[in-house]
């Protein structure tokens, strides 16, 4: 029996605006990374900070790309993927979040982007 399962959410902000590339003629990738505070500070006041990256694929990697800047705090929800590569005659092992979903969360963005009406009423 099988007890494996594969799902993460992660909540940060974009280090950069999100990078494009065109895998065909139907596919695209976007990737970039999510900066997490951890939820400690260290003896001096200072707070780590994990850095993911996330690359999404499809009609979600489109609308990152045209959506999503540097700073914005979004969530995502995928999968943790291991990937090996070789660069410069080094292989190399990368962990990432294999993204599926993502959300915006800082409401100015949305009202920004259209996504949420500014003068919307919110029910209780």
């Amino acid at each position: 029996m099988a007890f494996n399962y594969n799902h993460a959410t992660l909540i940060g902000r974009l280090t950069r605006d999100p990078e494009t590339k065109k895998i065909s003629d139907t596919v695209n990738k976007t990737y970039f990374t999510l900066a997490i505070n951890r939820g400690y500070r260290k003896a001096d006041e200072n707070q780590d900070t994990d850095f993911i990256p996330v690359s999404l694929w499809g009609k979600s990697a489109e609308l990152a790309y045209l959506l999503l800047k540097k700073g914005m705090p979004i969530l995502v929800t995928g999968r943790i993927q291991n990937r090996v590569y070789e660069k410069n005659e080094v292989v190399r092992s990368v962990a990432e979040l294999v993204g599926e979903q993502f959300q915006i969360l800082e409401r100015k963005a949305q009202v920004e982007l259209g996504l949420v009406d500014q003068f919307a009423e919110t029910t209780a």
